[in-house]
């Protein structure tokens, strides 16, 4: 499945004590929008919330949040 971030934004309070850090909002080709929570796990991250497919499509905005500045 093929997917394109469209928004990457902070939790609300509800999601936040859920554990989520950051939320990331997918969509695929026909228009459906997939929730992806993501947190700090140790060195490294998780995310959840959606598919496996959708959550492969998302490592790549997920590493670049959780490693600002690096290629």
């Amino acid at each position: 499945m093929k997917t394109k971030l469209i928004e990457r934004r902070k939790p609300t309070p509800a999601e936040r004590s859920k554990g989520a850090e950051v939320v990331f909002i997918r969509e695929d080709e026909s228009g459906r929008k997939a929730t992806i929570y993501a947190c700090r796990c140790y060195e490294s991250w998780e995310q959840w919330g959606a598919h496996r497919e959708v959550l492969c499509d998302n490592v790549p905005a997920v590493e670049a949040w959780r490693h600002p500045g690096e290629k």
